[in-house]
């Protein structure tokens, strides 16, 4: 029954998206239109290059080859794109579901955590989109279940899978690199030296590929990753107390009710007193639940998730914090540890309910079981009820951000069904360069560019076009939130639409 409900639990998250894209497509945003025109231009001939004639190297490649390849055999990019993401997110409650039964004794936790997993907002936010984000999660999930099972089995063939998936996830997304380190970190003490060397070697040798090409394709070993000019300028304070709000976001979604967020505060409480309790005194208060239990009952599953959630978190604040990045720590960078950190809290309570207790340690044990419980559920019905809300708006106009181009907004902007039906000859400068190319895509690479930042309008060319878009978040980066274009000398209006 356990494992029948896990497979419609993951049915029903592919649905979910599917569903939620029917009608307006994945959301897209800058990075969608590189990873798209990539794809187009690599069957076209023109090289491992994206729209703007620049070969590809601040994102890896797998992305786009698997929209390439779906392409070549007469598949839409964006219609693969949202398929890709959707069947991903279904496949990571599935693996998430299986380990869990594989690991845990109470079959209401292993449920209860999957659905969390299958409702979870900002998982399913991502996957709606038009990114590598839904990809790079399942590669990591099953990276670690398979170094897991090979700390467990001490078998080759989970070594050998968990090396490959996390060579997937590293040319997915170059944090991938964190996986690297900390299957090496995590096999060293348990595993002889050869098993180390063949894990990193496997995991490792893609992505060093990869970047071998970009340094040639560019001849600047800074670029090897698209190096970034601009730090994000996040203090390390400021990146951990954003870290932390996160987290607690994920707990508490928006607009929930004072009274939900008590009680996830309570049951979060809960969980960190457990597992404390675990892991501190399993000598000696679980040594005999222990060994007489089945070897899977043991805490080795969870060190893999463990050590991974802290390696990846400290990576993500030395890369944002410490180094050259132009993104702060956001819900999106810090989204790879959800199911980590949800698998291993699951088991770690689920050692606590399964240990030897006796008198006031049994009434503790299960009132905190149940306060768990009713807190997941409350979290579980709130996300789904969210869930089903933004769905429906979706389905009916679009997601209203922005910057996606499925929206409504942009599915009826007058100003690029203007261009699509009509191109602009010449050179054209917009403060959002990706939205006016996707409609004008048989344009040359050299014929769309950026505005330059702080309006310096010596250097745009002579006789050239501007196309600028009246909404999305570029505005407020490029600092033109009050520019007038009729004011500015030489200028013709050509068309003065309602949205650019």
């Amino acid at each position: 029954m356990t494992v029948l409900t896990i497979v419609v639990l993951a049915g029903l998250g592919t649905a979910h998206i599917l569903v939620r894209t029917a009608t307006y497509g994945a959301v897209l945003n800058s990075d969608s239109i590189i990873f798209m025109s990539t794809a187009l231009n690599f069957l076209e001939g023109e090289g491992w290059r994206y729209f703007t004639g620049r070969p590809l190297t601040g994102w890896p490649p797998l992305f786009p080859l698997l929209l390439a390849a779906l392409a070549w055999v007469g598949v839409d990019p964006l219609e693969a794109g949202r398929w890709i993401n959707a069947t991903a997110f279904g496949l990571t409650i599935l693996a998430a579901g299986g380990w869990l039964r594989s690991n845990l004794r109470s079959q209401w936790l292993v449920l209860a955590a999957t659905a969390a997993i299958a409702a979870s907002l900002p998982l399913s936010h991502w996957a709606a989109q038009f990114i590598t984000e839904p990809l790079f999660f399942l590669f990591t999930l099953l990276a670690l279940s398979q170094l897991a099972a090979f700390l467990h089995r001490k078998t080759t063939a989970p070594l050998w899978w968990a090396a490959v998936f996390t060579a997937l996830a590293a040319i997915t997304r170059y944090p991938g690199v964190a996986l690297i380190g900390t299957g090496v970190l995590v096999l060293l003490p348990a595993a002889r030296r050869k098993h180390t060397l063949i894990f990193g070697a496997v995991s490792s040798v893609p992505l060093l590929a990869v970047l071998a090409r970009n340094w040639a394709a560019t001849g600047n070993l800074r670029w090897a990753t698209g190096y970034r000019t601009d730090p994000s300028g996040q203090s390390l304070f400021e990146g951990l107390s954003q870290a932390v709000k996160v987290l607690w976001g994920w707990v508490v979604p928006r607009h929930a009710p004072d009274g939900l967020a008590y009680l996830l505060g309570l049951a979060v409480a809960a969980v960190v007193l457990a597992g404390a309790t675990v892991v501190l005194r399993t000598p000696r208060m679980h040594r005999d639940a222990l060994e007489a239990a089945p070897p899977s009952f043991r805490l080795g599953p969870a060190l893999p998730f463990g050590a991974y959630a802290l390696i990846y978190s400290l990576f993500l604040i030395a890369v944002v914090c410490f180094a050259v990045a132009v993104n702060e720590i956001r819900d999106r960078f810090l989204l790879p540890i959800y199911v980590p950190l949800l698998l291993t809290a699951a088991l770690l309570l689920d050692r606590f309910l399964s240990s030897a207790a006796a008198g006031g340690l049994i009434v503790i044990r299960y009132g905190l079981a149940s306060l768990v419980l009713l807190g997941t559920l409350a979290h579980i019905g709130f996300s789904a009820r969210e869930n089903l809300r933004l769905t429906t708006q979706a389905y009916a106009a679009g997601y209203k951000y922005p910057w996606s181009y499925n929206a409504a907004h942009w599915q009826q902007s007058e100003t690029l069904n203007y261009i699509r039906d009509d191109p602009i000859e010449g050179r054209i400068y917009s403060n959002y360069r990706p939205l006016v190319w996707f409609a004008d895509r048989t344009a040359s690479p050299e014929k769309h560019l950026n505005l330059p930042r702080k309006m310096r309008w010596t250097e745009i060319e002579a006789g050239a076009h501007i196309v600028w878009l009246d909404r999305g978040f570029v505005r407020g980066f490029l600092g033109h939130d009050d520019l007038d274009l009729r004011v500015l000398p030489g200028m013709e209006i050509v068309a003065e639409l309602a949205d650019g």
